[in-house]
């Protein structure tokens, strides 16, 4: 099984310095034939090994009592590092439930909310609701549980100066390496908000929230303690989802918001899990559609140098052309970011 060995040696290395239970687990399952057995019943085009840490972390956090918890930090209080006994143990819960592992890796995706992010698309959403000189409709592909689409339901901490929701009980924190950002005291106006994605995630259904955490990796307090911040917020005011594909129905999405409405598109990761050719068809469609309304598409990009960052570009039409600008790179999970705009 070279590909999924690959895929895991490959998230062991990016887990390295981030999560070293992820990072061991994954060295050791990369030789290891009956998880590597168990981890292809996942769906061709998904990340394996995201799935079946995730779905493991999902069910141990059911089991506790399962010699395996002793290692994770979001289980166990004093967690044990890594050790001979820590993958025998992985290996053993894995095999002895694999029943229960089996329809998670076929039924469920690598949804994470990264809640964090909204630090960038603060102030990006921010510039763009400037250009537009008015309230925007809010449309974003990709959403998962739909956590970002309430962004300006947060407060923000950028090295100490505090902006947003001042009365939100979420409070992120990120650092600004490198430029000035727009960072207005009270968030942009939203007009309306609308996620589209193929398996939307329900924040007010148990099993979906427990699987958004469960993707959280464990070591990750800060990231867990935000999600379930905005969980709470969520449950309150529970943005809306549409079942359906970023592509067909994004232009029937568009057709329900007034036509004089500055509409803002937003994804920040979503593509890169996508085949190309999808990318290239939506950017199309939005371009061609840049020409028929206001329409400002603010969109991600992956390693933009094999570096540690990720970046935001923000696209529009200016007179008869398509105009990118490059606005912000940024830790994969909004814990930094540097304004390029």
């Amino acid at each position: 099984m070279p590909d999924l060995q690959t895929q895991f040696r490959d998230l062991a290395t990016w887990a390295e310095d981030s999560s070293p239970l992820y990072a061991h687990l994954c060295r050791e399952a990369a030789d290891d034939p009956a998880v590597l057995d168990l981890a292809a019943t996942v769906p061709e085009g998904r990340q394996a090994p995201h799935l079946l840490l995730a779905a493991v972390h999902y069910l141990l956090d059911r089991n506790p009592d399962h010699r395996l918890a002793e290692y994770y930090p979001s289980i166990t209080r004093a967690a044990r590092a890594p050790d001979d006994e820590c993958f025998p143990a992985f290996r053993e819960f894995c095999l002895d439930r694999a029943d229960d592992i089996r329809p998670l890796l076929r039924n469920r995706r690598t949804q994470t909310n990264a809640v964090r992010r909204s630090a960038v698309l603060y102030p990006a959403i921010a510039r763009v609701a400037r250009a537009a000189d008015g309230p925007l409709a809010l449309v974003e592909l990709g959403p998962s549980a739909g956590l970002n689409l309430l962004f300006d339901h947060y407060r923000y901490d950028y090295d100490g100066r505090v902006v947003g929701n001042g009365d939100s009980p979420v409070t992120i924190e990120s650092s600004v390496r490198r430029g000035d950002p727009p960072l207005p005291e009270t968030p942009p106006a939203i007009r309306s908000r609308v996620g589209l994605d193929r398996n939307p995630l329900d924040v007010t259904d148990e099993a979906d929230r427990d699987w958004l955490r469960a993707l959280v990796w464990p070591e990750h307090e800060e990231r867990r303690a935000v999600l379930d911040g905005s969980l709470s917020v969520a449950r309150d005011d529970p943005p809306e989802l549409i079942p359906g594909d970023m592509l067909d129905d994004l232009p029937a999405v568009l057709d329900g918001i007034p036509e004089d409405v500055p509409v803002c598109v937003v994804n920040t990761l979503v593509l890169y899990q996508v085949p190309a050719e999808l990318s290239e068809a939506l950017t199309a469609s939005l371009e061609d559609l840049m020409a028929d309304r206001p329409l400002h598409w603010l969109t991600g990009r992956r390693d933009l140098s094999g570096g540690e960052s990720v970046g935001l570009d923000w696209k529009r039409q200016i007179g008869d052309g398509i105009e990118t600008t490059h606005l912000a790179d940024y830790e994969p999970h909004g814990a930094w970011l540097s304004w390029r705009g």
